[in-house]
């Protein structure tokens, strides 16, 4: 999950912040009323003053949670992000479901797991793991998606969930190597 750690949201904040208050329109309305409070031509409260900049750090935090929590798969893009969007809504669903499968079989296994337990997400969540099973066995994706159960609990998990899942002894249920 090297893509939602930790560092990697802190960085993206940070230079969101930094694009919103030197190249947008509120940021620099912000650093200006800044400079001439500082200067003495207005005698404004500093919290009035830097009322703009602060507007921004809560716009880029919540624009940084929104952006992780699409990433995650737990939501789909917003209504304006929809509307403006040049792909369809099922084009962006398959997008979004091939940039998880990019990530590799440990991230597809956690977001599966992830979403068995999110009600509203489980058309994504069936379509996703019908996509990754062009590429990865059920098994091994029960495997890395659950570390702490074993690999048929997990898939116990997942049906119980209401997951279609292959039958054990199709081919979509094992891996490569497990065939061997």
């Amino acid at each position: 999950m090297k893509s939602l750690s930790f560092i990697n949201l802190i960085k993206t904040f940070f230079l969101a912040l930094i694009k919103f208050t030197f190249t947008g329109g509120i940021g620099l309305l912000g650093i200006i009323l800044i400079l001439i409070r500082i200067f003495g031509v207005i005698h404004w409260a500093w919290w009035i003053v830097a009322l703009p900049l602060e507007y921004g750090v809560i716009y880029c935090l919540y624009m940084t949670i929104d952006g992780a929590k699409y990433k995650a798969g737990l939501k789909d893009a917003g209504a304006y992000a929809s509307s403006t969007s040049p792909f369809s809504k099922q084009e962006s669903k398959n997008l979004q479901i091939q940039t998880i499968i990019n990530e590799g079989p440990d991230y597809i296994g956690e977001t599966i797991d992830r979403l068995c337990n999110v009600t509203g997400r489980m058309g994504f969540n069936q379509a996703l793991l019908d996509a990754s099973l062009e590429r990865y066995g059920l098994r091994q994706l029960a495997i890395l998606g659950n570390k702490n159960l074993k690999a048929n609990d997990t898939i116990k998990k997942w049906r119980e969930s209401g997951l279609k899942l292959p039958e054990e002894g199709t081919p979509k249920f094992y891996t490569n190597e497990d065939k061997i």
